[in-house]
């Protein structure tokens, strides 16, 4: 079974490149996919091997240190560490037979890394197949709610106890239920090359079962026979895949033909995109980015959409200045909390400096959109993440200067009124989507008035 193999090892590949260059599943993804043509099968094998074996994480490496002796699976060699998650998760997850995910797992060892290699995955892989993983985690249980939710939901300590101080236990665990879930997929049609009839009836044509969202633009995917993504049209910029919360931000913006709007993390440019979009190419959009190949690849994926009225800058969206403008977006860095379905690296990766360190650039960002405001202009600031400092508490501070101006709730629900002792009065302004009650990513939606 030659191709399974392949799968099996490219993602042990991939999310070996994970761990060490420390970029998201999606970068690493896109790079290992850039070298070569892979058939969309392969890819979407490879893909869902790495996303779903990421999902779990913690539980697959306490069953691996369950069966370890003197060592743990951090000290394995990381493509062997990595190929041992793939293989437990094929055997606990994924339904494969034992023997069939042994052997497969053995054989890539021993061809990579010779006999001892393939011994110690032998091994390890046998000893996990004796071992009840369920009654493992219940004996936590007693002595460690907090660590028994966390690795039956399979999340990180910090999050459990985070989400149900957010959000009560009972949420918290659909919250995380749901986010071990795949992602819904939206569409949204790009209406500067086509109409929402004829992406609707082209859809349909080839096999892709769609819905109707209340952004009429937007559809989401129920079923289809070749993924969207992997037909001619989008392809051709004649629609994109983007998610419905992260859809409505523009609409929220609402740019007018003709206006000058400023984005201040612009890339990889699906909001411009749509921004532009809603302006029918006329005025003017000025993208700022930090990063200049992200700037690069946003450029090649405009000129695919279609997109005629954005200016790029290389610059630091908490520094830079565009004069006044009519509106502006700002989508700043952010923990990403609310896209752990598309990002499952990130509840891994939680660093307490880092995330003050993204609340100080959230804040500076907030102040400069202010700056570059006309007086009467709008800004909208959005995240992709659920937490309540970089949301409801950044909002209170944006307060200070800004008027929070409430929102039409098309999608979502309303914000939080209380977090660990902080009060947020403009709850009902706000939106919050979350990925258990809107089948959408989790978003924050706010709408400030200079």
């Amino acid at each position: 079974m030659p191709e399974m193999v392949f799968t099996q090892e490219i993602a042990a590949e991939v999310l070996q490149n994970i761990e060490e260059e420390v970029i998201s599943a999606k970068e690493a993804l896109r790079k290992r996919f850039s070298k070569e043509k892979v058939d969309y099968k392969i890819r979407g094998s490879v893909h869902a091997y790495v996303m779903e074996t990421l999902k779990r994480r913690n539980a697959i490496d306490l069953l691996i240190n369950l069966c370890l002796e003197n060592k743990k699976v951090d000290d394995l060699k990381p493509f062997i560490r990595n190929l041992l998650r793939i293989g437990i998760y094929e055997m606990l997850y994924k339904n494969v037979p034992p023997p069939l995910a042994t052997d497969s797992a053995v054989r890539i060892a021993k061809r990579r890394f010779g006999k001892g290699a393939a011994a110690l995955v032998n091994a390890v892989m046998r000893k996990a197949e004796r071992i009840n993983l369920k009654e493992e985690i219940e004996k936590i249980k007693k002595e460690d709610r907090i660590g028994y939710l966390a690795l039956k939901y399979f999340h990180p300590d910090w999050f459990v106890k985070y989400t149900i101080d957010l959000l009560g236990e009972k949420q918290a665990i659909e919250l995380m239920i749901a986010d071990v879930e795949n992602q819904p997929v939206y569409v949204r049609v790009n209406e500067l090359k086509t109409s929402i009839e004829s992406v609707r009836k082209y859809l349909e044509e080839n096999g892709v079962v769609i819905q109707e969202t209340p952004l009429p633009e937007v559809f989401r995917v129920l079923s289809y026979v070749k993924p969207p993504a992997a037909l001619e049209w989008h392809n051709k910029g004649y629609y994109i895949i983007q998610d419905l919360a992260s859809a409505f931000v523009s609409h929220v913006l609402k740019p007018e033909p003709g206006e000058t709007i400023l984005d201040l993390a612009a890339a990889p440019g699906s909001k411009t995109s749509h921004i532009a979009m809603l302006m029918e190419n006329k005025g003017k959009i000025i993208a700022v980015d930090n990063s200049a190949e992200r700037l690069k690849r946003m450029k090649v994926k405009m000129k695919i959409l279609g997109v005629k009225n954005v200016e790029y800058a290389l610059a630091d969206g908490a520094r830079f200045s565009a004069g006044e403008v009519d509106r502006v977006l700002i989508d700043p860095p952010c923990s990403s909390t609310g896209t752990l379905r598309t990002h499952p690296c990130v509840k891994w990766r939680y660093d307490p400096a880092k995330y003050r360190a993204t609340i100080t650039i959230q804040r500076k960002m907030l102040k400069n959109a202010f700056r570059n405001l006309k007086e009467g202009g709008l800004a909208v600031y959005s995240t992709c993440s659920l937490t309540f400092e970089e949301n409801e508490e950044n909002i209170l501070y944006a307060s200070e200067f800004f008027r929070v101006e409430t929102i039409d709730a098309r999608i979502g629900t309303r914000g939080i009124t209380e977090f660990r002792g902080k009060n947020f009065p403009f709850w009902d302004k706000v939106i919050r989507t979350y990925p258990h009650m809107h089948n959408c990513s989790g978003f924050f939606i706010s709408k400030l008035l200079k």
